[in-house]
């Protein structure tokens, strides 16, 4: 927030490893930070289960083991609903997208499969740029998988196209537009 010039008060965090957040959860409740709300989607059945840090999700989504795209991508639409009506107009959204989640990952235990990953992706970006009306910053977690690094490869020229973010000529081309 200070890096911001005060401009970034209130933050969206949507963590969608598999594993219970607990590190910025912690955080906020020693804190006392009011202006960070916290969505967690996670495996309720694997490490860390921290009931201490619980507190802090606002919206809490805890899954079982084995769920696949159809249930996971429906608790993260209701989960995207929640947050919008209880913190509206956030002035960023941090995005904790995990491939842990991914079928097959030993630690995530979970089996969304590589389209769903590019569709969780897919729905929070929507909600950030198009809902919440928000900047985005995106990082990478969990993935123990040999699927992950293509998943996440996958998932990024995705969102480069879906939102336009891929210039639509190359650098030559503008150097010779230029002249």
């Amino acid at each position: 927030r200070k890096a911001s010039g005060g401009r970034v008060q209130r933050v969206l965090y949507i963590d969608l490893d598999a594993h219970q957040g607990n590190g910025v959860e912690r955080d906020k409740l020693a804190l006392k930070d009011g202006d960070v709300f916290v969505v967690d989607v996670y495996n309720a059945r694997v490490f860390p289960k921290d009931g201490e840090a619980k507190p802090a999700i606002d919206v809490d989504i805890p899954l079982n083991s084995g769920v696949e795209d159809a249930a996971y991508l429906s608790s993260l639409t209701h989960a995207l609903e929640r947050a919008a009506a209880a913190f509206p107009e956030p002035d960023l959204v941090f995005y904790n997208a995990g491939t842990d989640i991914l079928e097959g990952d030993p630690l995530g235990r979970m089996s969304v499969s590589q389209a769903g990953v590019l569709q969780r992706d897919a729905m929070v970006w929507d909600y950030a740029l198009h809902t919440a009306k928000a900047p985005i910053v995106m990082t990478l977690s969990g993935g123990y998988a040999k699927q992950s690094a293509p998943t996440i490869a996958a998932s990024l020229a995705s969102l480069l196209r879906r939102f336009n973010l891929v210039p639509t000529h190359t650098a030559a081309e503008s150097a010779a537009a230029s002249t």
